[in-house]
Formats: C-alpha cells, sequence, structure tokens
C-alpha cells in the first residue's frame, strides 16, 4: 500500500505554481511574503484574509475542532489536508457560516464575522464548494453558473416584472457566464443539462459558478475527488491562475502529489487541532505530520 505522504509516481504531477510575474497586474508581489513566515502552528502571516481564533464545535463527546489560532495569507494558494475525521470540512463548514461554532470568534478580509451566514458571507466574497457537488441537475449548464450572479434585478419582487429593468444586467451576466464555460471547457454543453455532465465535469461547473459570485476567498473542499486525471490536470491549472489574478483559495486535499503541487502553504488537522503549517515540502517532512497520518512513531515506541 502506497504511503500517503508520498506523491504516487502514476499520479500526473502539476508544475509546481511559480512565482508571480510583476507585469501580470493582480497579485504581484503577495506569493512570496509566505515564505518568510516560520513554519509553526499558528504563525502569523504579513497579510491575512482570514484570521481565526479560539474556535470549537463538538458533537456530543467528540472535539470535532479546536483551533488556537490560524491565519490564511491573502493572495496564495493554501491547503488544508488530515488524516480522515481531522476536522477539515467542519472547519469549513463554521468559518462559511454552514454550522455554528460552540465558542471563537474569527474575521474575513478585515472584518469580523458576528453572525456567519452563508448569503452574507456569500455576498462578502467568501465561496466555498462541497465535496459532493451541488449542481442542480434540471437545468441548463450556463443557468447554474448564472445562479453564482451576484445582486440579479430580476430575482427581486419589485423589479422581475419589468424586463427592461434587468435586461443590461441579464445580458453582461449570461456574457460573463460563457465566458467561465469557455475557460473551464464547458462551452459545449452550454445548453445540455447539468445532471448529464460527467463527476469532474461537474466540479468544474461548479467552480465556474463560484468564480460568478466574484469572490475573493474560494474554498474547495476535495476539488479532485472523482475527477479523471485530464481534468483533474485542467481544475488544477485554473485554482494556480486564480492565485495569480490575486484570489485567496483554500482547498481541502488528501491527493499529496496535488497538495505539494499545487499549494502555497499547507496546514495540517488532526483530531480538530492544527499540527503543523509551512510550505509544502517542509509539511510532508514534519515527524507530527506523519505520526498523524501513519502512527509510524507510535509503531517504533511500542517496538
Amino acid at each position: 500500500m502506497p504511503d500517503e505522504l508520498t506523491p504516487s509516481p502514476d499520479s500526473p504531477r502539476p508544475a509546481a505554481t511559480p512565482p508571480p510575474n510583476p507585469a501580470e497586474g493582480p497579485g504581484k508581489g503577495e506569493i512570496e511574503p509566505i515564505l518568510t513566515v516560520p513554519p509553526v502552528p499558528g504563525a502569523p502571516k504579513p497579510n491575512p484574509i482570514l484570521t481565526v481564533d479560539n474556535l470549537a464545535r463538538s458533537f456530543g463527546g467528540l472535539r470535532a475542532v479546536d483551533v488556537d489560532h490560524l491565519e490564511v495569507e491573502r493572495g496564495v494558494v493554501t491547503a488544508l489536508i488530515g488524516p480522515n475525521g481531522a476536522g477539515k470540512t467542519t472547519l469549513f463548514n463554521l468559518l462559511s457560516g454552514f454550522d455554528r461554532a460552540d465558542s471563537g470568534r474569527w474575521s474575513f478580509d478585515g472584518r469580523a464575522v458576528t453572525a456567519p451566514a452563508p448569503d452574507q458571507l456569500a455576498r462578502q466574497g467568501m465561496i466555498r464548494t462541497f465535496q459532493l457537488t451541488k449542481s442542480l441537475a434540471k437545468l441548463t449548464v450556463i443557468d447554474n453558473v448564472l445562479l453564482g450572479a451576484p445582486g440579479q434585478a430580476g430575482e427581486r419582487l419589485w423589479t422581475a416584472p419589468f424586463r427592461w429593468r434587468w435586461r443590461d444586467q441579464e445580458r453582461e451576466n449570461t456574457g460573463r457566464a460563457e465566458e467561465l464555460l469557455e475557460r473551464f471547457n464547458l462551452a459545449h454543453m452550454r445548453d445540455e443539462l447539468a445532471g448529464t455532465l460527467s463527476g469532474g465535469q461537474r466540479k468544474l461547473l461548479e467552480v465556474a459558478r463560484a468564480l460568478m459570485a466574484n469572490p475573493v476567498l474560494i474554498m474547495l473542499d476535495e476539488p479532485m475527488a472523482g475527477v479523471n486525471p485530464a481534468l483533474g490536470q485542467s481544475l488544477m491549472r485554473h485554482i494556480t491562475l486564480l492565485a495569480h489574478e490575486g484570489m485567496s483559495v483554500v482547498f481541502i486535499e488528501h491527493a499529496m502529489d496535488v497538495v505539494t503541487g499545487l499549494s502555497d502553504w499547507v496546514v495540517v488537522l488532526s483530531q480538530g487541532r492544527i499540527i503543523a503549517e509551512g510550505p509544502p515540502w517542509k509539511v510532508i517532512h514534519d515527524d507530527d505530520v506523519i505520526d498523524a497520518y501513519l502512527g509510524r512513531r507510535r509503531a517504533g515506541d511500542a517496538l
């Protein structure tokens, strides 16, 4: 059985994230400062977009999340990893308003999150996807993407009957949705029902719909799960480009070849607590991380 912390030689390995080019505009100079951060749990970041303090969530007697301090740097790709049951998705749910914390506080983009609700956080620029895709199977692909557009006047009761009041906005939204479908190689499926897409195509559709909302932080829950290698490579390239465009990305992933090839920074959860964080090449050799995944030191101690 292959070591989960060792990238598989048979898996496609994405190119390492290149440093941003100052000529590329948004995102320039935002990745390099992360390399100056000490690789220790709870380390302060130069320009955090998300700051978490004393966040806890229990289910009965099980403490699923117990985070003392966490900062997510702006404009970089951050991977959240850990063994099954470590609390990764629960942490996502708490931060994005899909679950309520027992205690703790956090801020997003410089503003304290006092009464988290998914729709409010989405309007502020925090968008997340799910482990299981949430596409609406009986709507067309283009309509699924259009659902992500914010502030649609045609959805309001007092403006919906007057098409002339939202016609131009609808035209602009449709044009942008078509650009995203082209970007994610889904343009040929524009008018097909979303239920006819493959699992990998539905992942791409979900990311396209998330981008329609103009996020500043996008949180992806296992975006590569169930995606074939070809579509996986395409999705990884798109995630890398998001950071180069100035967007902040946090993703949950189990495949270590994806983590090491895609992320600028890695945070490791085990039993709800952050046990390590740092650049991927440091984290995968951390003794506590190896212990959490494989129990090597415990096995050695038992001998």
